[in-house]
């Protein structure tokens, strides 16, 4: 009889221990042939840990989502009555209250829309991910004046995939942006504000509950002082800073 899915140790010759979980199954009608399939348990973890974090992520968009629905319909009406009050007001002094009232109706509009996200449908087409990290490097490099340094390490290997190049540029842009921030609080004499583009191919990758083929990794690596251990579970919710 096949044996249940059990939980074991394995020291491993390089001296390091691995937890694993194996089930044993008997291979045809010779009761001396079996079969044992192990699994790292560490593997099984993380394909775990990430499909519970995709869930909360979709729950917690469905809810912002309609959140910012709620949001921006009265922002409108609100919006609306301040135009509709400032044509009727004589003197500018008080016309400057109503344009208040406008101008951050539009500000409170244009921060639910940023954290709705993108709401264009995605233009995908064959993209090389190192030129929009070229991308992404040029326009930090004048945003910062010259004052951090990159550096990449890029594996020329990889193919091109599909994408929408102007909202890859948007997401790395954004990332590296935080990272450059975080590069300037450093206080390590003499070692500069750095930055480091990192990519990989991986193998038989799974996200989520899908595995694929073949997968590209990205890694925007600074020399800053890290991510706090509370946040890293919520980086890419919307409006989270550290």
């Amino acid at each position: 009889q096949p044996s249940p899915r059990r939980e074991a140790e394995f020291c491993l010759l390089s001296g390091s221990r691995l937890m694993v979980d194996y089930s044993v199954s008997p291979v045809g009608i010779d009761p001396n042939e079996m079969l044992v399939e192990i699994q790292p348990r560490d593997r099984l973890l993380r394909i775990s840990r990430e499909e519970d974090l995709i869930a909360q992520q979709e729950t917690t968009r469905i809810l912002v989502r309609g959140m910012a629905h709620e949001i921006k319909n009265p922002l409108g009406g609100i919006r609306g009555a301040a135009q509709l009050l400032d044509r009727e007001l004589a003197g500018d002094d008080q016309r400057e209250y109503t344009r208040v009232i406008i101008d951050e109706a539009d500000r409170l509009r244009s921060l639910v829309d940023r954290m709705l996200g993108p709401n264009k449908a995605l233009k995908l087409a064959s993209t090389n991910i190192h030129e929009v990290l070229e991308r992404v490097k040029t326009l930090l490099e004048a945003e910062s004046r010259g004052r951090i340094k990159f550096c990449r390490d890029y594996d020329i290997s990889l193919p091109e995939l599909q994408g929408d190049k102007e909202q890859l540029i948007q997401a790395f842009l954004n990332i590296a942006r935080n990272a450059m921030e975080a590069a300037f609080e450093n206080n390590h004499p003499g070692e500069p504000p750095m930055i480091t583009f990192r990519t990989r191919v991986l193998r038989q990758f799974t996200i989520g509950h899908i595995r694929y083929r073949l997968a590209c990794r990205v890694d925007v690596i600074d020399n800053g002082p890290g991510i706090p251990q509370d946040l890293l579970q919520n980086i890419f919710y919307p409006m989270i800073s550290g």
